[in-house]
Parts: C-alpha cells; sequence; structure tokens
C-alpha cells in the first residue's frame, strides 16, 4: 500500500511538472482543451492537476473562458536568475486582456516629452489597432495622458511641447496647457484617461495607472475602434482594465523588472 501510495504520487508530480513545462513553452495562456492535448491527459485529470497548482500559485487562470499560464510561485523560485524583462512578464496578462476585450493593449512609462511604450499585444482579430511606433506624444494620448495625471502639477511642463499650439492631429487633439491642465484635473478626479480621437481620428483609448509601490509611475490602456468603445463601454472597459492592471501590479519579479527600466531611461 505504501508503494502505491508513493508510486501514485510520484505519477501526480511527474504530471504536474510535465504541465509546467508546457505552459512555460507557450507564449501565451493555454486553454484547458490545448493543455488537455498536450499532455495527452484527459480532461478531468488536467483539471485537478490545475486545481493544485493554482491553489498553491504555480499556475494562474486568466480571461473568459479561463486560459492558463505560468504562476507568481513559479516566479518567485526565479527570481535569484535576475530581472525579467517587462514585456516577457507582462505578455500573458496583457494579451489576454487583449483578447477578452478585441482591443491593442500598450503599458508605457514616460521618457521626456514622450511616452516609451514598453509592451503591446495585440487582439486575435482581422481589426487592430496599430501602435504606432514605441514613442509617442504625451499631450493626446491615453497612455500620456495618464500619466502627466500623476505628476505634481510644476513638473508637468518637463513632459509636454515646449510651445504652443501643440501640434494638431485632429479636430479633438488638446493643442494648449490651460485646455491640458483643465483636462489632468478631471483624470485625476475619475482615475482614468481617455484618448477620444485625439491622436487618431476613428480610435478611442482608455488608460488607468498600474497600482504599483513603485517610483516608476506606468500606465495600461486598451485601444480600439471609437463605435466599439464609446461612452456607454466604459464602465465595463474600465472593470476589466482595472483587474488586468491590478494583477500586473501583483507579478512578483515587477519590482527587477522596473528597475531595468530606470536604468534604461538614466542612460536615454
Amino acid at each position: 500500500m505504501e508503494l502505491n501510495s508513493t508510486s501514485y504520487h510520484s505519477q501526480g508530480l511527474t504530471r504536474g511538472l510535465a504541465a509546467l513545462r508546457v505552459l512555460g513553452a507557450e507564449p501565451q495562456p493555454m486553454s484547458l482543451a490545448a493543455l488537455s492535448r498536450a499532455l495527452d491527459l484527459p480532461k478531468p485529470t488536467v483539471v485537478r492537476l490545475l486545481a493544485v497548482m493554482e491553489r498553491e500559485g504555480f499556475v494562474t487562470r486568466v480571461g473568459q473562458p479561463p486560459m492558463f499560464t505560468l504562476g507568481p510561485s513559479l516566479y518567485a523560485l526565479t527570481e535569484s536568475l535576475g530581472p525579467a524583462d517587462l514585456s516577457q512578464l507582462t505578455a500573458p496578462t496583457m494579451k489576454a486582456l487583449a483578447d477578452e476585450l478585441g482591443f491593442t493593449t500598450n503599458l508605457g512609462v514616460l521618457q521626456g516629452r514622450a511616452v516609451l511604450h514598453l509592451a503591446v499585444e495585440e487582439p486575435a482579430r482581422a481589426l487592430r489597432i496599430a501602435a504606432g511606433g514605441f514613442l509617442d506624444h504625451t499631450y493626446c494620448t491615453g497612455l500620456g495622458k495618464m500619466l502627466l495625471s500623476a505628476l505634481d502639477p510644476e513638473d508637468v511642463d518637463e513632459h509636454v511641447p515646449l510651445s504652443e499650439p501643440y501640434e494638431r492631429f485632429t479636430d479633438a487633439t488638446i493643442t494648449d496647457r490651460t485646455s491640458l491642465d483643465r483636462e489632468l484635473v478631471r483624470i485625476r478626479e475619475r482615475g482614468t484617461a481617455i484618448d477620444d480621437q485625439e491622436r487618431n481620428r476613428g480610435v478611442r483609448c482608455m488608460a488607468i495607472l498600474v497600482p504599483t509601490a513603485d517610483e516608476l509611475a506606468i500606465s495600461l490602456s486598451v485601444s480600439g475602434p471609437a463605435g466599439e468603445l464609446g461612452a456607454g463601454d466604459e464602465a465595463r472597459v474600465l472593470h476589466v482594465l482595472n483587474e488586468a492592471a491590478a494583477a500586473i501590479a501583483e507579478l512578483p519579479r515587477l519590482s527587477g523588472a522596473l528597475q531595468t527600466v530606470r536604468d534604461r531611461l538614466a542612460l536615454a
């Protein structure tokens, strides 16, 4: 009986390790069906394995319908290997967010008078909103305005164009500091920044701050067609966006990844 018990637990451990290897080899979260096929195990068996590993933090469930990826406990074990790349670290959460909403997701920080896009994930759909490069303007983008709102008002000057009027991209673009200051007040009050076709005609963006204790402010946004991300969609989108930002803030290797970003910004 003791031998059989040992053999049973060894089999479960072997299967669990195999599941972790499969999840680690995939750049995106996997469905239950896909994981079951990869392991050549019945779904009920995989469900039991995932339940144990999720409870212990080695597997994380994301999205709806549920997808599975490596969890924080596994990353905590590898913390001593050095800081993770922020885009790789956040990719599973951002990709799940993109697929759930059908919008492009972006993660950014301030770099001088521009926004530096640190990570971009696109949804699994034909219609996508291009990120437009690694650097973008602060005063007319969701990410940029959200990050400006996190500054002390006297520090905003360092991160906007030197002269007015600011470059206009659409009829909705803010082009002067007075209007921008009023917008930043509204953003601080509601906790989210909205780019309502200010940067690109036909495109709306919602952005929030990732709630970390780190001194470096980072912002998460989603961008989509104005017809699909209208005022009536904002409450639903904001709820999902806040959940994703909270998940990113809890990533155990985030602090080291942000230090790498700070080092990069210092050299820019």
